[in-house]
């Protein structure tokens, strides 16, 4: 028997998903109601979370629409709030769009007494959301959208539920699995959703941040935390570690081009001598540059169970156990620079 054929297999761009959106919240006015009572409640909870408000907020009046002044998807409840909603699907925000958005709202509803709710909707994984938080927006994720579509499934009569409901959240579900992948297969099988909740996990545990980084070989999803500011007679680095997918690469920025060869070395060296007291297995590797490998780890970073999975706990323990090569490091370049001051 062939699997039942889910739309949003076929509707994969961000405006299927815009459409999808401004669809759900505009069943959230009381109009719909006695049209169909389970997917009325689905959407105002949705438009409650959207809000930022718990389930005694009621929702009598909403209207929905989508790229008004380029933002994604809008609304008007109750006409008391003004929602924007940046969808991102696969993509990531830029060229400021997001304060442009919110001036735009703010300035047009200046005269009257409608707030402005800002809302980042993003169910992939994405690794820096400061400019997000610093440009006002609420960041709405899968787990939230997740947990009010399963309500909806879960306490609806399968006869009475609606295909496109049912449909996006199968398809935001299977999307999860993926992500979560990196807890159910090998480390050999890890793919790129297999990353992404990898490095997500982590950020959780030892901060950082990562992205997809391009390159003639194809690229990778690169993850970089622990950086580290110091100056040798005058001449000013930073020094950081790198995870490129199964490979782990102590990085280098000399701010100068002149001065890239003699910081390299320097900093080698001293990062040689402090691997060989601690054990640690690293080898040369990079190329001299503005950002710079100096160095990578020898052995596996990632560590795993019995089963051949992996062991979260036990690889951010690794990983902050080799963190502490970098912390004595920056201690011999600061006694270094200390001696010749």
């Amino acid at each position: 028997m062939k699997k039942r054929p889910n739309l949003f297999d076929y509707a994969t761009s961000e405006l299927s998903q815009d459409a999808f959106l401004t669809w759900l919240i505009q069943w959230a006015d009381k109009d719909y109601r006695e049209i169909d009572s389970s997917l009325n409640a689905c959407a105002i909870s949705f438009v409650q979370e959207l809000l930022g408000k718990d389930n005694s907020y009621k929702i009598e009046t909403v209207e929905a629409g989508r790229q008004w002044n380029n933002i994604d998807v809008w609304a008007l409840v109750n006409n008391q709030y003004f929602l924007v909603i940046e969808d991102k699907k696969g993509t990531k925000e830029h060229s400021d769009q997001l304060n442009r958005y919110s001036e735009i709202a703010k300035n047009h509803y200046e005269k009257s007494e409608i707030e402005i709710k800002l809302v980042y909707f993003k169910m992939e994984e994405q690794g820096k959301y400061s400019d997000i938080k610093n440009a006002g927006f609420l960041i709405f994720q899968r787990s939230k959208m997740l947990s009010i579509l399963e309500h909806y499934v879960n306490s609806t009569e399968k006869s009475m539920q609606n295909d496109i409901i049912v449909d996006y959240h199968k398809n935001l579900d299977n999307l999860n699995k993926k992500i979560n992948s990196y807890l159910t297969k090998p480390l050999n099988e890890w793919y790129w959703y297999s990353w992404q909740g990898f490095y997500s996990e982590l950020q959780k545990h030892i901060g950082g941040n990562w992205e997809y980084v391009s390159n003639a070989a194809g690229g990778f999803l690169g993850f970089w935390w622990n950086w580290n500011y110091s100056k040798i007679d005058g001449k000013e680095f930073e020094y950081y570690l790198q995870l490129e997918q199964d490979k782990f690469v102590f990085k280098l920025y000399a701010y100068k081009e002149n001065e890239r060869r003699e910081i390299r070395d320097f900093y080698r060296r001293h990062l040689y001598k402090k691997a060989k007291e601690l054990n640690v297995e690293i080898s040369q590797f990079g190329r001299l540059g503005a950002y710079m490998g100096v160095a990578k780890l020898n052995s596996e970073y990632r560590l795993t169970n019995e089963n051949g999975l992996l062991n979260i706990q036990a690889t951010v323990d690794n990983l902050k156990n080799i963190m502490k090569l970098i912390n004595e490091t920056e201690k011999e370049i600061k006694a270094h620079n200390k001696v010749y001051s």
